[in-house]
């Protein structure tokens, strides 16, 4: 996505001073992410990294390292669900089913795992899963392709979006307590909030 940056020049951890002490703590993790995958085998995390980069259209490993680590750390929490769908697994058995379920519609579809898929091919089996469309029958027979296909682009844009390189993609300032904003009138910013076409 940073190609697309309107903000190019912005970087918004360089106001992370500005922020209290416990923000600058888990906002730092997230640029650093350490790797202790506790639910996905290593197999399923390539896999779901790989899945995650064509969801988003962004391969930066530091952001698809951080989105793959949050999203197996909600699988691995024992926390419960706030709400499910009738008929759709735990999210737990969603994500191991659908990861194996992609994997098996690669190679329906190309004879190949998925991580070894041209991009265009990795769209391609992902649209599969996504309209329901899919091959494989018994590779989907517990799981409906497209619930897991929605669960995980939900889960993983959440994800994406609370990553800093992505807050200065997209020319978000990032937590403004205790500074707070001044300039509140429509069209004005604060000095220290990002301004497009470079000049952030």
């Amino acid at each position: 996505m940073s190609k697309h940056s309107r903000y190019p020049a912005y970087d918004v951890w360089e106001q992370h001073q500005e922020w209290d002490d416990h923000t600058q703590k888990i906002v730092g993790k997230r640029r650093t992410p350490h790797v202790t995958h506790q639910f996905f085998t290593e197999t399923e995390a390539l896999l779901l990294q790989t899945v995650v980069s064509v969801l988003v259209d962004d391969h930066r490993l530091e952001v698809l390292t951080f989105v793959t680590q949050h999203l197996d750390d909600s699988a691995a929490s024992p926390i419960g669900e706030s709400q499910r769908k009738v008929g759709v697994p735990p999210k737990k058995e969603l994500y191991r089913l659908g990861l194996a379920g992609v994997e098996a519609e690669s190679h329906s579809m190309y004879k190949v795992s998925f991580v070894a898929l041209k991009p265009e091919e990795q769209e391609r089996v992902l649209q599969a899963v996504e309209s329901g469309n899919t091959q494989n029958g018994q590779a989907w027979s517990e799981v409906a392709p497209a619930d897991f296909f929605k669960k995980l682009l939900h889960d993983t844009v959440g994800a994406y979006y609370s990553h800093p390189l992505v807050w200065s993609d997209i020319g978000y300032g990032g937590p403004a307590y205790p500074r707070g904003y001044v300039r509140v009138e429509k069209g004005l910013t604060d000095p220290w909030e990002a301004k497009a076409n470079g000049n952030g």
